[in-house]
């Protein structure tokens, strides 16, 4: 009965219609056509083939729509005179669904086949409206931070008593506190925000003190101590200060009485605060980043507090205190020439400047020179300076700061550490990245945009003039650790140069205005600064001229792919019709490779480049020729062969043919070369086709990164990320992440690493996974469990590559974590022996080498019982370093033996290593001493005798002389060679010798020798005898009586029976020294008893004890 019926119009209320359809269902959404958030109240039920719409009010709509939107669901519709029913025809019977969203309501026609409703409809409100809520939130929260008191100035000063020691808190205003002891040492946390500068605590704490932290939150400022053991403290409240005391002993039980003291104590520590009209310097304690507003006359002026809601956080910065420019002259010696001690080692130049006190430093570098700027107005000693290290050197001075210039070469990379008076500075090495960054991003000004700058720990502001060029440098100084400029920023107004340390302006207007509160620098002018064009211009300089290496792809590929076979059938039939004896022919060649390079067909540009050259051996000279061989090296994956073809006189100062030499170099894991083949390259890479600008910026940007240029890796990763080629964007964004890693931004390189796991290219989806396994690790969120599935399963994701080495050294490193040693070294080894040419294979190596080191020198090993161990030393015997190192792992691993009483096994070892090794030295005498000791335990002295007199080496240390000397006399000892062994020991002055000696002549029964030996080896007469020492003394008296030696007797009751006396053993030794006649029995018995004793087996026992402990024999 709908046949025929066409959408109709009512005059109610305007309703819009639209549709969506998908695989399974379609969809019908309305909507108030003005706007009104609350969505049509639509009935909808289905009656056979028609689908009947009722609303709550007359409405007015288009229902051709429908038709037109969905024309195989809807064959017809109509809307009733009244406009509140719609009829609409359908193709076939559907199930409906209906659901609504704020503004929007949905009829769902659902097939048959799908058993489940389709998801409601979302309005776009919904976000908006959440959004919304998000916004309230975070202006609540403004408006709360805003409404908290400012920090107040806190002076902290330390004194030391006779009884305790003092760290006082001087605030401007009688502020609460609570004080208690935690587990590291005692916590303060005080009712308000604090600006302190703690660094003098730090560098002389008061007794009692080991350190200090302090550090704000929302509300209060906290106080954490770390306090020396055996120390305990206890804050007291007086006036406008809070005082900690800290004792020695422990905490008394109860309240603590009053503190008497406090008066006379105030009034000390008062003397060291500044005068109260006095400047206090900024602190070096970094502020909150605040933003800042300044008038439109360039002046900075206080906000008044805005209302709760809403908070203008441009406002907020107006509570800090304007940092005045100053000069810091108390830096300086009193000769206002500050030292500069230089040398140079190895190709790495070292330079110390030594100041008087701490000092911020700013190091940049501008053309060929290398400034280190400081705010003093003094001078440098660089007396022999450049004679010490082979360079120019100068200085730069202006009324509010000094510099120092070193001309050094663009590739050299600075390393920089201060130890707050000293800055070093290290030249020619490898670089380190900034620990923090400095991000200038735009700011309100009245006026108009301005530009604000966190420089974390700043010094204050000072101006050098660049005595080349003439420009004015507003340099802004920074303490310790680095704080660095990787971006270089070019404005109409201002330049703003990377830097290593501290944060550099290039004016390029007269009215540019800085103003500094604390650690927030703002740049601006009245009318505001020109930003439209915020970055850097990556483009090619105007004018820059091509280089005879320059490969111009886009020009040589002659139009598009429609092209192609034209173009290729034009240029084959040149190359192939001229005559390759001849220039013409030669030049056809050339063209043809040019040709097929342009479109990266590699292989078969391999053909007549190789050909040409056969017919003319001067090509193998040209540039051209060079970069094109090396150019088809890199992209066929011969890494080798370019470098070869492209480290050519011809072409090592192009930088078009640097630009290639630096991509096989990174592929190569060269990075120290690459990146110089990159500073060359810089200025041709753009000139590239856009795809491969992005392959040199992502390679460069790898190159930089390895070797510590933060700076420059920024800048390439950047580049790459804007180039359109995917992959070269892909690498330029893993780059990104990793620096975010490094600058402490873990969160921005989770959500880096997180987006490129869905990247099209495979290798940029294992590198992502690949850093973000390594990110977890380091913040703890997986465990090295869970590492080493992720990374065993990865590396079958990709193989045969540098990359596959990568995630092995990751996954080995796991492995060692987790105790599986021998998973992790056979994993290495493998992987190194297979791939020994690949990048990567050397760190591998090294790796294996310091796992090894770990287990068998550094004592990971003792985590294994001893076999175990052992085998695994036998597997990878021959990671077992080369010198001292290798020497002492095998003794140690001995040692672990003997502890275990396994004697046979710690024998082979050492025999081995005896015998088999190419041991010289001391080396071989050392090893062997322990060799002969273990044979002494075995009851096997005729070895121990053997592998002495086979290690005999001139030259040896008398430590080690009379530690195989003693041995020797032990093993002849056990052979009953008495005579022998008494002659060895009797030249000895040594403690241990005598105690042998006395052994020996026991053993020989030589009675009195042994009783004069007995008693030589006690202590002088009137100390205090140990237990050892009180059964020494027995046998010498025994000794003595036994040889009949009366006066021997006599002598040793002089000296020793007072000692004697209140002993164990003080009847026996009256006894045995007294005049009376003592029975023959009871001697008997003493003796026999002593002589089950004797030193013989103490001396085995020791030997047996020091393996046991792990340490040298002797």
């Amino acid at each position: 009965m709908l046949t025929g019926l066409t959408s109709a119009w009512a005059d109610g209320r305007p309703l819009t219609i639209t549709t969506e359809q998908n695989a399974d269902y379609a969809r019908i959404v309305a909507r108030w056509a003005d706007g009104d958030q609350e969505g049509p109240e639509i009935t909808a039920r289905i009656s056979g083939p028609v689908l009947i719409l009722r609303f709550e009010e007359e409405v007015s709509l288009d229902l051709a729509e429908l038709t037109e939107g969905l024309p195989g669901y809807i064959a017809v519709s109509r809307l009733s005179d009244d406009g509140r029913e719609a009829r609409i025809a359908l193709a076939r019977e559907y199930r409906i669904h209906q659901s609504e969203s704020i503004d929007r309501s949905a009829i769902d026609l659902v097939n048959e086949s799908r058993l489940n409703d389709p998801p409601d409809i979302v309005s776009p409100l919904v976000a908006a409206r959440a959004r919304e809520a998000e916004l309230a939130a975070e202006r609540a929260q403004s408006a709360r931070i805003a409404a908290l008191p400012p920090p107040l100035d806190l002076q902290v000063r330390a004194s030391e008593g006779e009884d305790f020691s003092t760290l006082a808190f001087y605030w401007p205003e009688n502020i609460d506190f609570e004080a208690r002891d935690t587990a590291d040492g005692y916590q303060i946390v005080f009712a308000n925000r604090a600006i302190a500068d703690l660094s003098r605590t730090r560098v002389d704490p008061p007794r009692g003190l080991l350190g200090i932290e302090g550090r704000n939150t929302e509300e209060t400022y906290v106080v954490d101590l770390d306090l020396q053991t055996g120390y305990w403290a206890n804050a007291v409240a007086a006036d406008q200060s809070v005082l900690v005391r800290f004792r020695e002993g422990s905490r008394p039980d109860g309240d603590l009485e009053e503190d008497v003291i406090l008066p006379a104590a105030l009034a000390a520590l008062a003397v060291d605060l500044p005068p109260a009209n006095y400047l206090e310097p900024p602190s070096r304690k970094p502020l909150a980043d605040h933003p800042f507003r300044t008038t439109p006359e360039g002046e900075v002026e206080l906000v008044p507090e805005p209302d709760p809601v809403p908070v203008d956080p441009m406002d907020v910065i107006a509570e800090v205190p304007v940092t005045p420019r100053r000069v810091w002259s108390e830096t300086l010696p009193r000769s206002g020439v500050v030292d500069v001690d230089a040398s140079m080692s190895s190709g790495v130049m070292q330079l110390d400047l030594n100041f008087a006190a701490n000092v911020p430093s700013a190091i940049f570098r501008r053309n060929n020179a290398l400034w280190l700027a400081f705010p003093a107005n003094g001078h440098f000693d660089l007396s022999g300076i450049p004679q010490a290290i082979g360079t120019r050197v100068d200085e730069v001075t202006s009324e509010s700061g000094m510099a120092l210039r070193l001309f050094l070469p663009r590739d050299n990379l600075v390393q920089i550490t201060s130890s707050g008076r000293t800055w070093s500075i290290e030249a020619g090495g490898e670089g380190v990245l900034g620990v923090s960054r400095i991000r200038p991003t735009r700011a309100a000004n009245e006026g108009g945009s301005g530009i604000r700058a966190v420089v974390p720990d700043a010094g204050t502001i000072f101006s050098l003039m660049d005595p080349e060029v003439g420009d004015e440098l507003v340099i802004v100084p920074a303490f310790s650790p680095a704080a660095s400029m990787m971006q270089e920023l070019t404005f109409v107004e201002a330049f703003f140069p990377t830097t290593t340390h501290g944060m550099v302006v290039v004016p390029r207007a007269d009215d540019l205005n800085f103003v500094q509160r604390g650690d927030n620098i703002l740049i601006g002018r009245q009318e505001g600064l020109a930003l439209s064009s915020w970055g850097v211009n990556s483009d090619l300089d105007a004018g820059q001229n091509l280089t005879p290496g320059f490969l111009d792809f886009a020009t040589w590929r002659h139009g598009d792919e429609r092209d192609y076979w034209d173009n290729f059938t034009a240029y084959s039939h040149a190359a192939a019709q001229g005559d390759p004896a001849e220039w013409e022919g030669q030049s056809a060649l050339l063209n043809f490779a040019r040709f097929l390079m342009a479109w990266e067909l590699a292989a078969e540009a391999y053909g007549p480049l190789n050909f040409a050259r056969a017919m003319d051996e001067v090509l193998g000279q040209d540039a051209q020729w060079l970069t094109l061989k090396g150019a088809a090296d890199v992209m066929m994956g011969r890494y080798d062969e370019a470098v070869q073809t492209l480290d050519h006189s011809a072409v090592r100062s192009d930088p078009a043919a640097n630009a290639w030499l630096g991509m096989a170099l990174a592929e190569r894991a060269d990075w120290r070369r690459a990146r110089q083949a990159f500073l060359l390259a810089d200025p041709m890479i753009n000139a590239h086709t856009p795809e491969w600008a992005g392959r040199f910026h992502a390679s460069a940007a790898r190159a930089m990164i390895r070797m510590g240029d933060g700076a420059a890796a920024e800048s390439h990763a950047l580049a790459a990320n804007r180039s359109g080629d995917t992959t070269a964007e892909g690498q330029g964004r893993l780059i990104l992440g990793e620096l975010a890693r490094i600058d402490g931004r873990p969160a921005d390189a989770r959500s880096t690493f997180t987006q490129l796991l869905n990247h099209e290219s495979p290798e940029v989806r294992v590198r992502a996974e690949l850093q973000m396994t390594r990110l977890e690790l380091a913040e703890d969120r997986m465990s090295y469990l869970d590492a080493a599935d992720r990374l065993d399963a990865l590396r079958f994701r990709w193989r045969g590559d540098a990359l596959e080495l990568e995630i092995v050294g990751d996954l080995a490193k796991a492995y060692f974590e987790l105790g599986q040693y021998r998973e992790a070294l056979v994993l290495a080894q493998n992987f190194a022996m297979e791939f020994p040419d690949l990048p990567g294979s050397r760190e591998l190596r090294i790796d294996l080498m310091e796992y090894f080191e770990e287990l068998f020198l550094n004592g990971r090993a003792d985590r294994l019982d001893p076999i175990s161990a052992l085998a695994l030393f036998y597997e990878f015997r021959d990671l077992t370093p080369i010198g001292p190192d290798g020497d002492r792992m095998i003794r140690m691993l001995a040692n672990r033996l003997v502890a275990f009483d396994l004697l046979d096994p710690a024998t082979e070892l050492l025999a081995h290593q005896v015998e088999n090794r190419n041991l010289i030295g001391i080396g071989r005498a050392q090893i062997a001493s322990d060799l002969a000791a273990i044979y002494l335990l075995d009851h096997r002295p005729e070895a121990a005798l053997q592998t002495l007199n086979g290690s005999r080496v001139p030259g040896l240390d008398d430590e080690l002389r009379i530690q195989r000397r003693l041995l020797e006399a032990a093993a002849h000892m056990e052979l009953q060679r008495y005579g022998h062994a008494i002659e060895l020991l009797e030249p000895l002055d040594d403690q241990r010798a005598l105690d042998l000696l006395a052994e020996v002549h026991w053993r020989a029964r030589t009675w009195g020798a042994a009783g004069r030996a007995l008693q030589r080896t006690l202590p002088e007469p009137g100390e205090r005898l140990s237990e050892a020492q009180i059964q020494t003394a027995v046998r010498a008296a025994v000794a003595y009586r036994l040889d009949g030696d009366y006066d021997g007797l006599a002598n040793l009751r002089a000296e020793y029976g007072p000692q004697m006396v209140a002993t164990s053993e003080e009847d026996t030794f009256d006894l045995l020294t007294g005049t009376n006649q003592v029975s023959s029995s009871l001697l008997s018995d003493t003796v026999r008893e002593l002589a089950d004793t004797t030193t013989a087996d103490a001396f085995l026992s020791n030997l047996r004890q020091r393996f046991s402990n792990g340490d040298d024999v002797f």
